[in-house]
């Protein structure tokens, strides 16, 4: 996204300061894309896009026209799914599901996979409610060489102790595998490797358990500028190279004798989202300190950086005038009163009061994972400055507490 200084000038006087810009098509691009992808290699495959990403309303309305589906971990992200996707479009993960979750999410024909032994409990005290209920297990795989903290362990026989006690509730069965990987590992190959895993695991439960859905999770790498994937430690792959990779492990599995006949679910967030946003602040001071060209913006490290990633974000400069040719070791701050809020540390640039500087791939967790500390989340506007949501007002924020 390209922008002109007195298009953002008259943005950030309307909306009070920074602002992220939003745009629903190159989500909908991402989507497809992968999706279509995948189903060239094996058309029974859906994504089921991860709402922790980004949930706002834009985003849920682009799943609803493309027909995604919608993976939540939460209560409150199936609340929030459920206003733009059927129910039975939602996968629902996570840890903490309470046995009120679990009620809702059957009787409406969603996807539970399930995590614990306390869910399995909560099924069986579920089960006479209903004449017939099908569910997933996440299978709580290695992480590197770290075992994964959520759901049942292949190898230490949790997983055949889940199947077995749900295959002693009446009325429940296991028609599901799921897994999710937190790891550094972002390769084709990697992702390739579960779906060759899970396969693997489906066919030594064939004896116990019937499974017709496979879902492999999330944790792909998205588009993103040059200067974003020179820092990874690999070439990015593509989402036309992970839909090869997974597709070309599924050929080889069905060619050593597995069953093709299974649904394929893939969960990404990330990388479905993060090129479709940008952030944008006003330059407000710039003063010599220590060495370097000081630069004071109006955002701080909480909105540009709230995970913490090791990245340097990708950054260009809308000049308020005609660009300098004369570039200074700059040191970027942000606007709170913590000497932490340092947003960029010695970066060669020219910049001045007046200038916008524009954010790049902030589309993902950057809303969500934001606190409200000193200042508001910021305004969200389309690309053509339409406000999608307002920055939260004082009023609005202390009106959530109660009077006592």
């Amino acid at each position: 996204m390209k922008f002109n200084h007195s298009f953002l000038k008259s943005l950030s006087e309307r909306v009070g300061g920074s602002f992220y810009v939003f745009d629903p098509e190159i989500v909908k691009e991402n989507i497809t894309r992968l999706r279509d992808r995948l189903r060239s290699h094996h058309p029974a495959t859906e994504v089921a896009y991860a709402l922790k990403a980004n949930y706002m309303p834009p985003i849920g309305k682009v799943l609803a026209e493309v027909e995604a589906m919608g993976e939540v971990v939460s209560r409150f992200e199936y609340d929030i799914a459920s206003h733009y996707l059927p129910k039975d479009r939602l996968v629902f993960n996570g840890p903490v599901k309470r046995k009120s979750d679990l009620h809702l999410a059957i009787e409406s024909g969603s996807l539970v996979n399930i995590d614990s032994f306390r869910e399995i409990s909560h099924l069986r005290s579920l089960a006479g409610l209903f004449s017939d209920i099908n569910i997933g297990l996440r299978v709580g795989m290695f992480n590197g060489n770290k075992k994964s903290r959520f759901g049942f362990g292949e190898i230490n026989g949790e997983l055949e102790k889940a199947i077995h006690q749900i295959k002693s509730i009446d009325n429940v069965s296991v028609s599901g595998l799921h897994c999710h990987l937190s790891t550094q590992d972002k390769t084709a190959e990697g992702h390739a490797k579960r779906i060759r895993d899970l396969l693997h695991i489906r066919e030594t439960l064939k004896p116990i358990a019937k499974i017709d859905t496979i879902n492999i999770g999330g944790g792909l790498l998205g588009d993103m500028p040059q200067y974003l994937a020179s820092q990874m430690e690999l070439n990015p792959p593509t989402l036309e190279d992970y839909a090869d990779a997974i597709g070309e492990a599924i050929g080889e599995s069905v060619a050593n004798g597995v069953d093709p006949s299974f649904r394929l679910i893939i969960e990404p967030g990330v990388s479905m989202v993060a090129n479709c946003m940008v952030l944008v602040a006003e330059v407000i001071e710039v003063r010599e300190r220590d060495g370097f060209r000081q630069v004071l913006v109006d955002t701080n490290i909480n909105n540009v950086n709230p995970t913490r990633s090791k990245y340097v974000p990708s950054t260009y400069v809308v000049g308020a005038r005609e660009s300098s040719s004369e570039i200074h070791p700059t040191r970027l701050v942000g606007n709170t009163c913590m000497e932490h809020d340092l947003i960029i540390d010695n970066k060669m640039e020219c910049m001045k009061e007046g200038d916008f500087i524009v954010f790049e791939n902030k589309g993902a967790y950057s809303i969500n994972y934001t606190p409200l500390f000193i200042t508001p989340t910021p305004a969200i506007v389309d690309k053509d400055g339409f406000i999608l949501k307002r920055c939260d007002s004082a009023e609005e924020i202390v009106s959530h507490y109660t009077s006592i």
